[in-house]
């Protein structure tokens, strides 16, 4: 009766007794080794099915939690090794030139497709690093009654070191030559500016109203200015009036020099992007809170826990993998548990191992 079951499932079992032993959600199942099912999947024999979900797991979960995870849910024993080995050998499975791919999604509609790029630091051997993290979405006019728009899908392009290698792949994302409205909002960081000036010269650049905010704050609370000095900063700004920022700085009694010095530049070098007034009544967003949320949800949540510290090589790819799992591509990493060495499998006949 078993082997007749077990024949409707996968087909003739050889009269050989030769198997490999697949482990899978109900255990360990042992399959012929002249049948594909017992072929290694990314180089292991664990099943589609399990692999994915150490993959998950391992994707949102500090390693040494996964095993106890799957024992309370499939009631199967799993190493901390194997949910690392499993997690690495996705990332590193994972297709680059498919990941970086243009997101048909973010211009599909006919709002402004936005652009948002900043930088995490994370610990790693060699000391605190950056992982320079990109969105793109495409804005969703707000429902009715709501004064915010949504953030419509959102693929992600995240990097550690310079930025010459982000930039290559954050192009390939968001191509600059695409007919869309985009809209870049970033913070002051030079290399950013310069980037985007140079690649998306016909965007609409503006910075993050934020950063000049918590600028003007420090220079209110080195000059201990009155508390009506600070508003009234914000307003200026807000309305785009930031060369009479520019002005109230200089006049600021007890604002240490360089520090003015450093403030005015800055803003006299923005201007064209702290037209506030212009951006609002266009209806764009003047914040980078997209991209802020992004360092949380795509890197911190994992990535910077208490005590937490990575190679290079296995931050890159769990920075991969994250980034494949909250991206429209998340497709990418599921089709990786679809083939074998051999033969694609049918998910009909894969119940077994679903």
């Amino acid at each position: 009766m078993g082997r007749s079951v077990l024949e409707q499932t996968l087909g003739p079992v050889p009269a050989n007794k030769q198997k490999n032993s697949v482990q899978t959600r109900f255990g360990r199942v042992a399959i012929a080794k002249t049948n594909p099912f017992s072929a290694p999947v990314l180089g292991a024999r664990t099943s589609p099915y399990l692999q994915a979900k150490l993959v998950l797991l391992g994707a949102g979960h500090v390693f040494a939690a996964v095993p106890p995870l799957v024992e309370s849910l499939l009631g199967i024993r799993v190493s901390t090794s194997q949910v690392y080995r499993r997690t690495q050998a996705a990332a590193q499975a994972l297709p680059a030139a498919a990941l970086d791919a243009p997101c048909p999604a973010v211009s599909a509609g006919q709002g402004p497709v936005y652009g948002m790029v900043d930088g995490s630091m994370i610990f790693t051997d060699a000391g605190w690093q950056e992982v320079k993290v990109g969105r793109a979405f495409q804005a969703i006019p707000p429902a009715a009654g709501s004064a915010a728009g949504l953030v419509g899908p959102s693929p992600y392009v995240a990097q550690r070191g310079p930025f010459a290698p982000f930039t290559r792949r954050f192009e390939q994302v968001l191509p600059p030559g695409t007919h869309a409205q985009q809209v870049f909002v970033t913070d002051g960081a030079p290399w950013i500016h310069h980037w985007l000036q140079k690649s998306y010269p016909h965007a609409t650049h503006i910075l993050d109203f934020y950063h000049v905010a918590e600028k003007l704050a420090a220079a209110a609370q080195a000059a201990a200015t009155p508390a009506a000095w600070l508003p009234a900063q914000y307003a200026r700004l807000w309305a785009g009036h930031s060369p009479a920022g520019e002005q109230a700085l200089m006049r600021l009694p007890g604002l240490p020099a360089l520090l003015a010095t450093q403030l005015v530049a800055y803003l006299r070098t923005n201007r064209l992007r702290l037209r506030y007034d212009q951006f609002r009544q266009r209806g764009l967003r003047c914040g980078s809170g997209p991209v802020e949320t992004a360092h949380r949800t795509l890197l911190q949540v994992r990535l910077k826990r208490s005590g937490q510290r990575w190679s290079n090589d296995g931050l890159d790819r769990l920075v991969r993998l994250r980034s494949a799992l909250k991206s429209p591509q998340r497709h990418l990493l599921t089709d990786l548990f679809k083939k074998t060495n051999r033969v694609v499998l049918n998910y009909t006949r894969l119940n077994i191992f679903y």
